[in-house]
Parts: C-alpha cells; structure tokens; sequence
C-alpha cells in the first residue's frame, strides 16, 4: 500500500467510524457514505475492516430496526420492508427479521393516540373516524385486513360511549 493509499484508508476509515458512531448503519449505507469521497478499494478495504471488529452487521441492524419502530413508531410490514430495502438490506434478511411480526398489535398502537385525540369532543361520526384512521394506518404500511379490524377495534374501544 502506498503512502497516500495509506492516508486515503486512514481517512476514509474514520469516515465511516464517525458515520457508524451516531447510530448502527447497514453496509450499503456506509458503502454509499464512503464512496462519495474515496475509490471503491479503499472503501472495500474500509468495510473489511469495520466488518472485521463487529461494526457492521445487516441482521443485527435489520432486528434493531424493526425493534426501534415497533416501540417509537409502529409501522406495517409493507413499509418495514420499504425502509430496509432502502437502507440496503438484503431482501433474505428482510423476510428473516419481519418473520412473526404482530401486525395487529402495532397497528393498535399506532392508531391508538390519534384516536383518543379525534374522538375526545365526541363529534367524530363513524364513517369520517374511518376514512381517516383507515387512511392514517394504511399509510404507515399495514396491510388491509389488519388495518380493517384495527379501525373496527378502536371505534368499538374509543367511540362515543366507549372512551
């Protein structure tokens, strides 16, 4: 390795330390992150490395993933699946990590607060609560059926006269 290979590798390496440092990455995101300064064998050699001391590993950070989401934000399968590919992930790990998925209960979840928050003043009508709740869950990637019973759970849970 040359001289100004060396510092290229140096450089790039700490690159990717700092990008990794503030959350997990999946490979292509620090593939991509990398590459847009350095050759593609420096950032080969970067990835060895990282791969090498446990940095980078794309089940780990698929499983974290979904986890995070299923607490902070719940999301669907569908869109799960949306955000994984876009972060690289491979589509084996994806099916891997959104195997078992309770996408009922995230949907609850999900849909919960709006809900409580819509039908507060109690002059929400059924049809309008609905629409909108089927438009909110649907957005967030889950899929029809559940979100069907979902939107049907909450009116029963939260309507007038239940809340």
């Amino acid at each position: 390795m040359e001289a100004s290979e060396s510092d290229d590798y140096a450089r790039a390496l700490q690159v990717a330390l700092r990008y990794v440092s503030f959350r997990q990455r999946s490979v292509t995101e620090v593939r991509r992150r990398v590459g847009k300064e350095f050759s593609q064998p420096v950032v080969e050699q970067v990835l060895a490395s990282l791969n090498r001391y446990g940095y980078l590993d794309d089940e780990d950070f698929a499983r974290r993933w979904r986890d995070n989401r299923e607490r902070r934000k719940p999301r669907g399968a569908f869109a799960l699946r949306r955000e994984l590919r876009a972060k690289g992930v491979a589509n084996s790990i994806i099916d891997a990590t959104l195997e078992g998925l309770d996408e009922a209960d995230g949907a609850y979840r999900a849909g919960e607060r709006r809900a409580q928050r819509w039908l507060e003043r109690g002059d929400m009508p059924h049809g309008t609560f609905r629409r909108k709740m089927w438009d909110y869950l649907r957005r967030r990637g889950f899929a029809s059926g559940v979100t069907r019973d979902t939107v049907a759970r909450l009116w029963q849970d939260y309507g007038p006269g239940n809340g």
